[in-house]
């Protein structure tokens, strides 16, 4: 008998108890659940050669930023994959191309691929994921494309509607999005996916005390060893900040975010936030940033520039100029290599925050301006690459530079009114009528 997983592809092993273990891991890589190493690591126990398996772990690995692990895992997939199915030896190669960085070619191998095996969900997730961080400019338009196309072969699936509605709320499509959304939770209602379709729905229509209410109830029954649990602590400490509730939010950051499971998020939530309580004039703890920047030592790699320009953050802040000029330096030498954002893009970025944290708003500006309508294509959802947006707004307005303040904040209120958009729209509007009285 063909042993099979959920989607109903072969799966090249004799042990049904292997099979079980795989696709409790699969779905919990899907639902940004708990548990999945440990699946992963029980299908191996049950059959070593297992090849989907060590795929698995590689997947595991690369979203904690192990990227030794993550690359080790994939060779043993390789090895192992021999004599199993062409499917699962296209997984294999298609994934292994995407762990190494190579993502134009693994994006062209998950393109052939899903034209004959559309419901491999393993490698369509990380296909959607890769597609965020890969530096297009129409990256948003060519994931929701992407996945669009492979809809009909998943019908209601849970998983699958919580993939599509991130897409959706991302070009403003929020009530599809949150259908979706909900769909999925009522019939999985640990999907972490689906819940922060939801948290973002919430931010981006400023529905924020019905977000943090959601959020925080949600959270309750989810679990902390959850690789995902920080940076839904991190979506509730963004509903707080916008409360204006400061002293709830760091609460969030020292529960839930600094000592959090993956090292990778925690630093990049964690800086994420940190940068906008000095930008709001919020005191921050050094020792708080020099965590964090050890954290970005531990994660660090050029290829994930998205991961770099929130590096650079916990560096400059924390106040460790040698590692800053690594990270410059490996942009640089990225950049060299026709990488399509790090050098053009990530590399002002990550130079405008250092030149921020020495209090030189005019180099800030001169290199984030050039980019401001780049900066996007460095991944990551609206909600967190603005961050740099907002770094020019705080430095127009201690240059006061109003005018150029007030377009960029009228800019963004045109997306939504957040109240700290409206306090740098007042503060910008009276420092110009001052200054022209």
């Amino acid at each position: 008998m063909t042993l099979t997983d959920r989607y109903g592809l072969p799966v090249t092993t004799t042990s049904a108890t292997a099979v079980d273990h795989f696709q409790q891991g699969m779905d919990a890589v899907l639902a940004y659940g708990p548990g999945a190493e440990q699946s992963f690591a029980a299908a191996l126990r049950a059959d070593d050669r297992l090849a989907v398996a060590h795929a698995g772990v590689a997947l595991v690995a690369l979203v904690q930023g192990d990227a030794a692990l993550a690359r080790a895992a994939t060779g043993r997939a390789r090895e192992s994959v021999a004599g199993a199915t062409r499917r699962e030896q296209q997984h294999v190669e298609a994934l292994g191309a995407l762990v190494a960085g190579e993502t134009a070619r693994g994006l062209a191998l998950v393109d052939e691929h899903v034209g004959e095996f559309p419901r491999d969900a393993l490698l369509v997730n990380q296909a959607s994921s890769a597609i965020g961080f890969a530096g297009r400019s129409d990256r948003e338009a060519y994931r929701m494309a992407f996945l669009e196309r492979l809809a009909p072969a998943y019908g209601d699936d849970w998983w699958f509607q919580s993939a599509l509605a991130f897409t959706y709320h991302e070009v403003d499509r929020y009530e599809e999005s949150r259908s979706l959304s909900e769909r999925s939770l009522q019939q999985y209602p640990g999907n972490a996916n689906a819940s922060h379709n939801l948290a973002h729905i919430h931010f981006e229509t400023l529905d924020t005390d019905a977000g943090a209410a959601f959020l925080a109830e949600w959270l309750e029954g989810y679990d902390r060893r959850a690789s995902f649990h920080c940076h839904l602590a991190w979506h509730l400490a963004m509903f707080e900040l916008h409360r204006g509730a400061y002293a709830r939010a760091q609460e969030i950051f020292e529960r839930d975010i600094l000592p959090a499971v993956n090292p990778r998020l925690a630093m990049i939530d964690g800086a994420a936030l940190l940068w906008r309580f000095r930008l709001d004039g919020q005191p921050t703890a050094p020792a708080a940033w020099r965590s964090l920047a050890d954290l970005a030592e531990r994660v660090s790699r050029p290829g994930f520039v998205f991961g770099e320009i929130h590096a650079a953050l916990a560096y400059a802040a924390g106040g460790d100029g040698t590692a800053l000029a690594k990270l410059l330096d490996g942009l640089r030498a990225l950049g060299a290599t026709g990488h399509p954002i790090a050098g053009t893009v990530a590399l002002p970025m990550a130079q405008g925050a250092a030149a921020f944290v020495a209090g030189d708003h005019a180099a800030t500006l001169e290199h984030l301006e050039p980019v401001e309508r780049e900066m996007h294509r460095v991944g990551g959802s609206h909600a967190q690459w603005e961050l740099f947006e907002e770094t020019m707004v705080a430095s127009y307005l201690a240059l006061e530079r109003y005018d150029d303040a007030l377009r960029l904040v009228r800019r963004r209120l045109q997306r939504r009114a957040s109240p700290r958009d409206l306090g740098w729209l007042d503060r910008a509007s009276t420092g110009l009528a001052k200054a022209r009285a």
